[in-house]
């Protein structure tokens, strides 16, 4: 087997769809002898920010000597990203070396009464196998949907991570925001100290209440550490970071929008924590330069810049205020111009009414992914003042290359793995 048969074989467990349990993962991890015992790992759960977060907890650990995995997604290059040490994806041939162990298990779990094993918790296990086998220091687990019954959660970490919370994926999670955190707060576990970014005062209490159970400590954001945003810079931020344990002055990010100051500050109060428990000296510059380096591809990521095409993963109503917010502290609203895409399961209602409110030319398209939306469908139902229905997004994008000036801006937002479509093909071919 090589690296593309695994991943095919591994994608072909998509049609066992998603199962919300541990039971099959753990079963999984029985057979291969628990991959998981022994390591130490960092659970980072939430809404919007957990892979920001993991990006910059993985450099700044990374800064200071450590080797650190990550197990993030989705991805936005190759598969094999979603699985790295170090930054660097793990090798097709040694992804194709796990499947091979993991395959015939997971045939003969599909024989017994929990069924088959999907491909989010085959993923996972191996990326667990592939820490095991590389001894890395640290492993920076990134839930995947919920927390609670995601498959990440059969771990036992030294720290769990809450970085923000909203409504999305609400047909799973629940609609409201106390449903989503319990959902959420399921990776807080017992002794072990959890920390969040989370402001709302109702997903706080469930926070709470969830950490007092399991007489877990908990740290918060504005109480136990916090911010000060300093003076606009061309591009990224700049701030102070404040708490009990370490004040740092002038921190800079290379990746821009205040949402991504929180989830800094989030990563690096764990690395404190983190610091504290296994007796390792935090160095100032180190730090500097682990956030600085820090960058995540399709988060306000710039692909080209004359005209300026700028890409970010807005795939929920929070996430599309803060890009919005973002742009508007940087270009004149005139100035811009959205290309949206968005998967079925996703309130697009509320996620235009924002860009309305804000721009005055939006592009809505479909694009080539299962739960995408039809161009009919598109058409009929979302056609507004300021949007347009586009059935072929590469038009828009060759039309503003071609036609806008170097003044003008293309925002490319909606789902994450529309925006690594557009990525790449502005990429390789612009």
């Amino acid at each position: 087997m090589n690296g593309n048969e695994a991943i095919e074989w591994i994608h072909q467990q998509l049609k066992f769809g998603i199962k919300p349990g541990l039971d099959r993962v753990q079963q999984l991890l029985e057979y291969l002898g628990h991959p998981e015992k022994g390591l130490k790992l960092i659970h980072i759960g939430g809404t919007n920010g957990k892979g920001s977060t993991v990006t910059y907890l993985r450099n700044l650990l990374q800064r200071h000597g450590f080797k650190t995995g990550t197990f993030t997604s989705p991805y936005i290059e190759r598969f094999e990203e979603r699985i790295s040490i170090n930054g660097h994806p793990i090798d097709p041939q040694r992804l194709a070396s796990y499947v091979e162990q993991v395959k015939p298990i997971c045939e003969k779990i599909s024989q017994t009464e929990l069924g088959a094993p999907t491909e989010f918790e085959v993923i996972t296990v191996i990326s667990l196998m592939h820490f095991q086998e590389e001894r890395v220091d640290f492993g920076i687990m990134e839930v995947g949907l919920g927390g609670r019954l995601d498959s990440t959660n059969v771990i036992t970490p030294i720290l769990s991570m809450i970085t923000s919370i909203g409504k999305d994926h609400t047909n799973i999670l629940g609609n409201t925001i106390e449903e989503i955190s319990y959902e959420k707060a399921g990776i807080i576990k017992t002794g072990i100290p959890v920390i969040t970014n989370v402001h709302q005062k109702e997903a706080l209490g469930v926070i709470e209440s969830k950490a007092k159970l399991h007489n877990a400590s908990l740290y918060q954001l504005n109480i136990d550490y916090n911010y000060q945003v300093n003076n606009y810079i061309d591009w990224g931020e700049s701030f102070d970071f404040l708490s009990k344990d370490m004040c740092l002055h002038n921190l800079e990010l290379s990746m821009k929008g205040k949402h991504q100051i929180e989830n800094a500050t989030l990563a690096l109060y764990g690395l404190i924590l983190i610091s504290k428990k296994e007796k390792f000296k935090l160095l100032d510059e180190e730090i500097r330069k682990g956030l600085l380096q820090s960058q995540w591809p399709g988060r306000l990521e710039v692909i080209r810049d004359q005209p300026k095409i700028i890409l970010d993963g807005a795939h929920n109503v929070e996430a599309m205020t803060q890009l919005v917010t973002a742009i508007k502290s940087q270009w004149e609203s005139n100035r811009v111009t959205v290309l949206l895409s968005v998967v079925k399961n996703k309130p697009i209602d509320q996620m235009l009414d924002i860009l309305e409110q804000n721009f005055q030319k939006i592009y809505l398209t479909p694009f080539d992914f299962s739960t995408s939306y039809e161009y009919n469908e598109l058409y009929k139902n979302f056609q507004k003042t300021h949007t347009y229905v586009q059935e072929d997004w590469e038009t828009v994008i060759d039309q503003f290359i071609e036609k806008d000036s170097t003044e003008n801006i293309l925002i490319v937002t909606g789902s994450l793995y529309f925006v690594s479509q557009v990525r790449a093909y502005v990429l390789q071919h612009k």
